[in-house]
């Protein structure tokens, strides 16, 4: 090769590669506000004070956002991730980075609460008392003002939540309290896992519209098994025997993926992921559960999976469940042979020890005059007469338990 073409060569060759790198830079973050209501501020870095934002505003890398009483803003970031920022809130949008997993984005709440509804990735929400992540989709983290604790719920994906005692994983419908520093014993408490609560999903629903469908779904789980109603005249309820085929559900059928027959789950308060192969021609799905008190759930999904909060069903001990496939003319196509699991049954409430019973002692059948002078019967038997109140007495002709 003639020496004259190979430094040009090189050049070229430098030159596109800068060009290739800097295509895959992560772009600088920022994020656009709507659906403002009541007092909205907001800062930008090396502004000395606050201002009133609009719908035209955009906000910055560290940027801040102070919502007063009655405030409330939706920020859209520039990653497609969506924040909801409730009233008395201060909060800092930090930065945006590659990570191992996709993109990083780091936000500070200083005092208030806010709603991550993530767009992939992962988000970490820097606190007075820790901090609180998510992997997948929604996360709410809240500031006490008075006790700095930190209140988080996970509706949807994998959340953490960490602080200088040690870090726990939790997943959809749990929540964790990250407990502020004690100053009284100068240490940490580990934070706990705890399933959510109905006044915290109503939360997600009331503030967050995007939350409707993951709502629902998880209302129609934790109402899903109810007791057979008792009737005049008895009839039997379906059961699995009754609503199965006797024989192994034909080679057409879908076939069911997890959890695996006679499967034992360790944790009654788990997040299971109940899953089948798709069947050609199902428009929809309903899975029935059977518990061993002839208990039955039915939950329907269009997808050959849904996850499921164990905690909904009201007692442990085993279940048996199937799927059937239904067409978009509501003809059922075929149901999947019954697979079972157990789950934990809780500690028995245990019974109150009975208190021992005094001795009854029957009256005689003739009272004994009393022979101490002046001291009549109802002397001797009653406890407020110092002089005439014997014991002896009382106990054996007085006292009727």
């Amino acid at each position: 090769m003639n020496k004259k073409f190979i430094f040009p060569l090189i050049i070229a060759v430098i030159f596109f590669s800068l060009i290739g790198c800097q295509s895959e830079e992560v772009s600088p973050l920022s994020a656009s506000m709507s659906e403002l209501t009541g007092k909205v501020e907001m800062r930008q870095a090396g502004q000395d004070g606050f201002v009133l934002a609009d719908t035209n505003s955009t906000l910055e890398v560290n940027g801040q956002v102070q919502t007063g009483d009655d405030g409330r803003v939706r920020l859209d970031l520039s990653s497609g991730t969506i924040i909801r920022i409730a009233p008395s809130s201060l909060f800092t949008l930090t930065s945006n980075d590659e990570g191992d997993g996709g993109l990083l984005t780091k936000i500070k709440l200083d005092l208030g609460k806010i709603f991550i509804i993530l767009n992939g990735g992962q988000a970490d929400v820097e606190t007075p008392s820790g901090v609180a992540s998510v992997r997948g989709s929604y996360m709410k983290v809240e500031v006490d003002p008075v006790t700095k604790n930190i209140y988080i719920t996970c509706l949807e994906g994998n959340c953490s939540a960490s602080n200088p005692a040690g870090a726990v994983n939790f997943t959809a419908g749990e929540k964790v309290i990250l407990f502020a520093f004690d100053a009284n014993t100068g240490t940490w408490t580990l934070p706990d896992v705890t399933p959510m609560t109905q006044e915290d999903f109503d939360e997600w629903l009331n503030e967050n519209p995007e939350a409707q469908v993951l709502y629902e779904q998880a209302m129609a789980t934790a109402t899903a098994l109810q007791k057979p109603e008792n009737t005049s005249t008895p009839t039997a309820s379906p059961t699995l025997e009754q609503a199965l085929p006797a024989t192994e559900a034909s080679n057409a059928c879908f076939k069911i993926i997890q959890p695996a027959s006679n499967f034992e789950f360790t944790s009654p308060e788990a997040i299971q992921t109940f899953e089948w192969t798709n069947q050609t021609g199902a428009s929809y799905y309903v899975i029935t559960f059977h518990n061993e008190n002839k208990q039955r759930a039915i939950i329907e999904t269009v997808d050959p999976r849904i996850d499921l909060y164990l905690g909904v069903f009201p007692s442990g001990g085993n279940y048996e469940w199937f799927v059937t496939a239904y067409d978009a003319n509501n003809n059922e196509i075929c149901s999947s042979t019954a697979n079972t699991f157990s789950k934990p049954r809780g500690e028995p409430t245990a019974k109150p020890t009975k208190e021992p019973e005094a001795p009854v002692i029957e009256p005689t059948l003739v009272v004994t005059t009393p022979t101490t002078s002046g001291c009549t019967h109802e002397d001797k038997c009653d406890v407020e007469n110092s002089v005439c109140y014997d014991e002896d007495y009382y106990y054996s002709y007085c006292y009727n338990p």
